[in-house]
């Protein structure tokens, strides 16, 4: 026994790094986290600059304004930029991101998730943003959604510039604007299915003229048959398309889809993007849809490649595929 329990302590010390190395290792790290430390702190810098200096340009022009009322709308202007982030998209797209980058830290560690990232979306497509875990897609849908801030470069959707809202503005902004369909379906249990999607209808824009009806959306999802039963009583596919319907019926421009298969079996999942589909050949609804099936990006008219926090390539699909007919895995 004495003998086994030598040769087992030989074997694990084989396994540790000697002091040295583990020194070295350890001062390699702190010498790469400086260095995104250092970068990150010159991007948030030089974003402050330009910033600043852009303002001064407006406002040197304003105070050159040659008549009253060329004053009073340039200051209009400027106002709605620097405070609403009005601007405007480039001619029939709903997106335009131009070099994006965003750190983040965690425990003093600084990440790069998003290096100077630029593409633009237009309206009406499925596009999907396409990459395995950790390559940044997710953050990249964050920041198109007004829920995370970029450190550099600008995210102009549907006509805002979203770095110059608050986070008052942005709440409004998605209210107004946009819905989420996540993983997780998020249904609240003690509503019934009606209930759940009623309350989409809530917080939709009443401003717009073209809107789903409620009696559309479950013939939509195929949900009239069970519209009176409570979420526990579902499967996973009938409970997602429940969130689903709960986002269309606020009648978004924009519909977010980070995973939305993620949890479901194949069957399921191919229902799930089949009504997703339908949907926006039907509406022309917008779809922006992280996944890491390369598989599913065959059903979008444009997909983003992102990988280690960079565009590494970008298709246009000029025929589809029915979800129906793609391969799963």
């Amino acid at each position: 026994m004495a003998t086994s329990k030598k040769t087992q302590t030989k074997k694990v010390k084989k396994f540790k790094h000697k002091p040295q190395q583990t020194k070295e290792i350890k001062a390699e790290e702190h010498r790469l986290n400086n260095l995104k430390r250092k970068e990150a702190k010159e991007v948030k810098n030089k974003r402050r600059k330009d910033l600043a200096n852009l303002k001064k340009v407006w406002k040197t022009n304003i105070k050159n304004a040659t008549s009253k009322n060329q004053k009073k709308e340039l200051k209009e202007n400027y106002t709605r930029f620097f405070k609403d982030g009005y601007t405007q998209n480039t001619p029939g797209n709903i997106v335009d991101v131009q070099n994006v980058t965003k750190f983040y830290v965690t425990k003093r560690i600084y990440e790069k998730v998003l290096d100077n990232v630029s593409f633009q979306i237009k309206e009406g497509e499925i596009c999907v943003l396409l990459g395995a875990s950790g390559s940044g897609k997710t953050t990249l849908l964050n920041i198109l959604s007004g829920l995370a801030n970029s450190d550099s470069g600008h995210a102009i959707v549907l006509g805002r510039d979203l770095y110059f809202l608050n986070e008052k503005k942005k709440t409004k902004f998605r209210k107004d604007n946009i819905s989420f369909v996540f993983q997780s379906y998020n249904l609240i249990q003690s509503l019934t299915v009606l209930e759940n999607i009623k309350t989409g209808f809530a917080l939709r824009n009443k401003k717009d003229k073209h809107q789903m009806n409620l009696d559309e959306i479950l013939k939509v999802l195929g949900l009239e048959q069970v519209k009176d039963k409570y979420p526990y009583q579902l499967s996973g596919g009938q409970q997602q398309r429940v969130s689903i319907g709960r986002a269309l019926a606020k009648n978004p421009k924009i519909l977010f889809a980070d995973e939305p298969t993620g949890a479901l079996d194949e069957q399921k999942g191919r229902e799930i993007l089949e009504f997703l589909y339908q949907i926006n050949k039907k509406y022309g609804t917008t779809m922006i849809m992280v996944t890491h099936n390369p598989n599913i990006a065959l059903m979008a008219n444009h997909v983003i490649k992102v990988k280690s926090g960079h565009l590494v390539e970008e298709i246009h699909n000029k025929h589809t595929v029915n979800p129906k007919e793609i391969k799963w895995a």
